[in-house]
Protein backbone atom coordinates (compact mmCIF):
# COMPACT_ATOMS: atom_id res chain seq x y z
CA UNK A 1 0.00 0.00 0.00
CA UNK A 2 1.54 3.37 -0.86
CA UNK A 3 3.13 4.75 2.13
CA UNK A 4 1.05 8.00 1.65
CA UNK A 5 -1.42 6.98 3.33
CA UNK A 6 -1.37 7.49 6.63
CA UNK A 7 -5.52 6.82 7.20
CA UNK A 8 -7.45 4.95 5.92
CA UNK A 9 -11.39 5.03 6.40
CA UNK A 10 -12.72 0.95 6.20
CA UNK A 11 -16.42 1.86 5.32
CA UNK A 12 -18.35 -0.63 7.09
CA UNK A 13 -21.81 -0.38 5.15
CA UNK A 14 -24.72 -2.34 6.25
CA UNK A 15 -27.81 -1.37 3.78
CA UNK A 16 -27.75 1.22 1.35
CA UNK A 17 -25.08 4.10 1.51
CA UNK A 18 -23.91 7.06 -0.55
CA UNK A 19 -20.91 6.61 -1.96
CA UNK A 20 -19.99 10.35 -2.69
CA UNK A 21 -21.02 11.58 0.58
CA UNK A 22 -18.46 8.95 2.55
CA UNK A 23 -15.68 9.46 0.57
CA UNK A 24 -16.26 13.50 0.51
CA UNK A 25 -16.03 12.94 3.76
CA UNK A 26 -12.99 10.94 4.20
CA UNK A 27 -11.40 13.80 1.76
CA UNK A 28 -12.69 16.91 4.31
CA UNK A 29 -10.74 15.15 7.54
CA UNK A 30 -7.54 14.52 5.63
CA UNK A 31 -7.92 11.09 4.60
CA UNK A 32 -6.33 9.90 1.10
CA UNK A 33 -7.57 6.23 0.83
CA UNK A 34 -10.93 4.12 1.93
CA UNK A 35 -12.34 0.86 1.42
CA UNK A 36 -15.75 -0.66 2.25
CA UNK A 37 -17.22 -3.85 2.15
CA UNK A 38 -19.96 -2.93 -0.56
CA UNK A 39 -21.15 -0.66 -3.74
CA UNK A 40 -17.36 -1.07 -5.01
CA UNK A 41 -19.03 0.36 -8.69
CA UNK A 42 -20.06 3.31 -6.84
CA UNK A 43 -17.33 4.22 -4.28
CA UNK A 44 -14.48 3.97 -7.66
CA UNK A 45 -16.57 6.59 -9.26
CA UNK A 46 -16.64 8.84 -5.85
CA UNK A 47 -12.56 8.15 -5.39
CA UNK A 48 -11.78 9.33 -9.05
CA UNK A 49 -14.09 12.43 -8.54
CA UNK A 50 -12.26 13.38 -4.63
CA UNK A 51 -8.69 12.12 -5.90
CA UNK A 52 -8.96 9.23 -3.12
CA UNK A 53 -7.25 5.86 -3.76
CA UNK A 54 -9.74 2.82 -3.32
CA UNK A 55 -8.06 0.28 -1.57
CA UNK A 56 -8.24 -3.36 -1.29
CA UNK A 57 -10.63 -4.54 1.67
CA UNK A 58 -8.44 -5.16 4.82
CA UNK A 59 -8.78 -5.77 8.58
CA UNK A 60 -8.95 -2.52 10.56
CA UNK A 61 -9.48 -1.31 14.15
CA UNK A 62 -12.37 0.36 16.01
CA UNK A 63 -11.20 3.57 17.79
CA UNK A 64 -12.76 6.66 19.03
CA UNK A 65 -12.24 10.27 19.35
CA UNK A 66 -9.47 9.78 22.68
CA UNK A 67 -7.12 7.20 21.43
CA UNK A 68 -7.44 7.93 17.23
CA UNK A 69 -4.45 10.82 17.35
CA UNK A 70 -2.18 8.76 19.55
CA UNK A 71 -3.27 6.08 17.17
CA UNK A 72 -2.41 7.14 13.87
CA UNK A 73 1.07 9.21 14.79
CA UNK A 74 2.62 6.29 16.93
CA UNK A 75 1.87 3.50 13.41
CA UNK A 76 3.90 6.77 11.43
CA UNK A 77 6.36 6.93 13.55
CA UNK A 78 6.62 2.36 13.19
CA UNK A 79 6.35 3.19 9.28
CA UNK A 80 2.89 1.85 9.09
CA UNK A 81 -0.47 3.31 7.94
CA UNK A 82 -3.54 2.91 10.36
CA UNK A 83 -7.02 1.21 9.10
CA UNK A 84 -10.09 2.62 10.46
CA UNK A 85 -13.01 0.39 10.92
CA UNK A 86 -16.18 3.19 9.98
CA UNK A 87 -19.63 1.56 11.03
CA UNK A 88 -21.90 3.08 8.58
CA UNK A 89 -25.86 2.13 8.91
CA UNK A 90 -28.12 3.03 6.28
CA UNK A 91 -26.11 5.97 5.27
CA UNK A 92 -25.52 7.36 8.14
CA UNK A 93 -22.75 7.88 11.28
CA UNK A 94 -23.42 6.96 14.71
CA UNK A 95 -22.69 10.17 17.64
CA UNK A 96 -19.16 8.28 18.54
CA UNK A 97 -18.13 7.97 14.59
CA UNK A 98 -18.58 11.88 14.26
CA UNK A 99 -16.30 12.52 17.52
CA UNK A 100 -14.11 10.51 15.90
CA UNK A 101 -14.38 12.29 12.47
CA UNK A 102 -13.74 15.99 14.54
CA UNK A 103 -10.39 14.26 16.41
CA UNK A 104 -9.46 13.48 13.04
CA UNK A 105 -10.26 16.81 11.53
CA UNK A 106 -9.06 18.90 14.25
CA UNK A 107 -5.76 17.12 14.03
CA UNK A 108 -5.31 17.19 10.72
CA UNK A 109 -6.71 20.44 9.59
CA UNK A 110 -3.47 21.97 11.26
CA UNK A 111 -0.70 18.65 11.09
CA UNK A 112 -2.05 16.78 8.38
CA UNK A 113 0.79 17.69 5.40
CA UNK A 114 3.00 16.62 7.93
CA UNK A 115 1.57 13.36 8.73
CA UNK A 116 0.82 12.41 5.43
CA UNK A 117 3.95 13.58 3.45
CA UNK A 118 6.52 12.32 6.21
CA UNK A 119 8.60 9.51 5.57
CA UNK A 120 11.70 8.12 8.00
CA UNK A 121 14.20 10.48 8.43
CA UNK A 122 18.06 9.68 9.78
CA UNK A 123 17.66 12.82 11.83
CA UNK A 124 17.95 11.62 15.43
CA UNK A 125 16.03 13.65 18.66
CA UNK A 126 15.85 13.09 22.48
CA UNK A 127 11.93 13.80 22.56
CA UNK A 128 9.35 12.81 20.13
CA UNK A 129 10.45 11.79 16.48
CA UNK A 130 11.57 13.12 13.19
CA UNK A 131 10.12 12.31 9.48
CA UNK A 132 11.23 14.09 6.74
CA UNK A 133 8.90 15.63 3.67
CA UNK A 134 8.94 12.82 0.80
CA UNK A 135 8.46 15.84 -1.72
CA UNK A 136 11.01 18.40 -0.35
CA UNK A 137 13.87 16.93 2.01
CA UNK A 138 15.26 20.39 2.94
CA UNK A 139 12.13 20.33 5.15
CA UNK A 140 11.87 17.60 8.34
CA UNK A 141 8.93 17.42 11.05
CA UNK A 142 9.77 16.74 14.58
CA UNK A 143 6.49 15.04 16.24
CA UNK A 144 6.33 16.20 19.93
CA UNK A 145 3.59 15.22 23.06
CA UNK A 146 2.94 16.85 26.06
CA UNK A 147 4.14 17.97 28.57
CA UNK A 148 6.59 19.68 26.33
CA UNK A 149 10.00 19.87 27.40
CA UNK A 150 12.25 23.26 27.39
CA UNK A 151 13.82 22.14 24.51
CA UNK A 152 15.05 19.27 22.07
CA UNK A 153 17.89 18.77 20.54
CA UNK A 154 17.96 16.82 17.29
CA UNK A 155 21.09 15.26 15.75
CA UNK A 156 22.45 14.40 12.51
CA UNK A 157 21.91 17.91 10.67
CA UNK A 158 25.11 19.04 8.17
CA UNK A 159 24.34 22.51 8.30
CA UNK A 160 22.22 25.16 10.29
CA UNK A 161 18.79 25.04 9.07
CA UNK A 162 17.15 28.57 8.07
CA UNK A 163 13.96 28.16 10.26
CA UNK A 164 12.69 26.17 13.07
CA UNK A 165 8.76 26.61 13.10
CA UNK A 166 5.71 25.15 14.95
CA UNK A 167 3.85 24.15 12.29
CA UNK A 168 0.68 25.60 14.11
CA UNK A 169 0.57 29.55 13.24
CA UNK A 170 3.94 29.34 11.92
CA UNK A 171 5.45 30.53 15.28
CA UNK A 172 9.59 30.95 15.16
CA UNK A 173 11.01 29.09 17.35
CA UNK A 174 15.10 30.35 18.72
CA UNK A 175 17.49 27.87 18.44
CA UNK A 176 20.83 26.95 18.00
CA UNK A 177 23.47 25.02 16.07
CA UNK A 178 26.68 23.39 17.14
CA UNK A 179 28.50 20.00 16.33
CA UNK A 180 25.81 18.57 14.11
CA UNK A 181 23.75 19.34 17.14
CA UNK A 182 20.21 22.02 16.68
CA UNK A 183 19.11 22.59 20.13
CA UNK A 184 15.58 23.70 19.89
CA UNK A 185 13.90 26.12 22.43
CA UNK A 186 9.95 25.34 22.51
CA UNK A 187 7.66 28.09 23.68
CA UNK A 188 3.85 27.17 24.06
CA UNK A 189 2.18 26.56 20.73
CA UNK A 190 -1.14 27.85 20.38
CA UNK A 191 -3.12 24.77 20.19
CA UNK A 192 -3.78 22.14 23.25
CA UNK A 193 -3.62 19.20 21.31
CA UNK A 194 -1.53 16.89 22.78
CA UNK A 195 0.87 16.07 19.83
CA UNK A 196 2.60 19.35 17.89
CA UNK A 197 4.58 19.40 15.47
CA UNK A 198 7.56 21.39 14.23
CA UNK A 199 9.24 21.92 11.14
CA UNK A 200 12.89 22.33 10.21
CA UNK A 201 13.42 24.62 7.21
CA UNK A 202 17.36 23.15 6.01
CA UNK A 203 19.23 25.76 3.88
CA UNK A 204 18.71 25.74 0.04
CA UNK A 205 20.44 26.51 -2.88
CA UNK A 206 18.07 29.10 -3.96
CA UNK A 207 18.11 30.88 -0.76
CA UNK A 208 21.54 32.13 -1.71
CA UNK A 209 20.12 33.79 -4.77
CA UNK A 210 20.67 37.55 -4.70
CA UNK A 211 17.60 39.61 -5.29
CA UNK A 212 18.59 42.31 -8.32
CA UNK A 213 16.28 44.87 -9.59
CA UNK A 214 15.76 46.22 -13.21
Amino acid sequence: MNPDFAIVLNFKINGNADADFLVKTARNIGTRAVMTNAQKDDFEKACSKYTIFLADEADGIDLNGDDVIDTIVNNRQNGKNTIINIPVTDGKFDDATQKLFDAINYWMHLFGHALNEGKHSNLETDNGFILENRHADYQKYVFVKRPLPEKIVVSGLTQEPNRVEWIDHRADLDFAFKDSKLTINLTEPESDLAWQVLRIQAHRPEDDIIHTEF
